[in-house]
């Protein structure tokens, strides 16, 4: 089987999915092993899915589903009454068997996700910059539009050399890069983006990070050498 890039792209949403499975499945994790494009794709397709549960606010049902669940399981009539045990006191019920309250269970699950809201639309940029002689991505990028907040998650980035720091840029398709700020190598960088900030984003899709002296570019450009250029992808 070819490795195209459509059959790859492909693979890795299912491999991420879950719905790959047996012989494809393992046969997809040696090409794994084997090629950093296929594991970069996996790993944009892990950032592009994770998100998706995160975007479903819990809700918890209302008493009268409670009430309706007992009814259904444990209704009441002229002829029959409360089952007792023969050592307790009056009134008190022995519960019914475990099969029962797993049904209970599942039904109170799927009246909650019934009652789960329509969740907002949520463009999100998502993408990884990456170093040709290294099989990890240095950063995980990803960006979202209710939160406004664009995140670089590192991998194996490494800190700068000493004297110098790393700066992140916007490439807008016309005009003078954007500055995103200094980025320490360690913890996951966010920036907060206003509206101008983010329709750059949006339009040009692209980001940059150039080396620095201390406390980023004395002149509101990049003054050191590009290290690196990402491109971003709507989910």
């Amino acid at each position: 089987m070819k490795k195209t890039p459509e059959r790859i792209e492909a693979l890795a949403a299912e491999y991420v999915l879950g719905s790959l499975r047996g012989h494809a499945r393992r046969r997809f994790e040696r090409w794994m092993m084997e090629s950093v494009r296929v594991r970069q794709e996996v790993w944009f397709w892990e950032e592009k899915l994770g998100h998706l549960g995160a975007r479903i606010e819990e809700e918890s049902p209302p008493a009268s589903v409670w009430s309706g669940i007992e009814r259904r399981l444990w209704p009441q009539s002229g002829d029959t009454k409360p089952v007792t045990a023969a050592n307790d006191g009056a009134g008190r019920w022995i519960w019914p068997g475990w099969s029962l309250v797993a049904t209970a269970a599942a039904l109170v699950l799927a009246v909650i996700l019934l009652q789960q809201p329509t969740p907002r639309d949520d463009q999100r940029l998502s993408g990884a910059i990456v170093q040709a002689e290294l099989d990890a991505p240095l950063w995980l990028v990803s960006e979202s539009a209710l939160e406004r907040r664009l995140k670089l998650r590192p991998v194996a980035a490494t800190a700068a050399e000493q004297g110098k720091d790393y700066e992140l840029w916007i490439v807008p398709e016309d005009g003078q890069p954007v500055s995103l700020g200094v980025m320490p190598v360690g913890d996951t960088y966010q920036v907060t983006l206003d509206d101008e900030t983010r329709e750059l984003l949006s339009s040009s899709r692209t980001l940059a990070i150039s080396l620095e002296p201390l406390g980023g570019s004395p002149t509101g450009t990049p003054t050191g050498p590009i290290l690196h250029v990402a491109k971003l992808y709507e989910l």
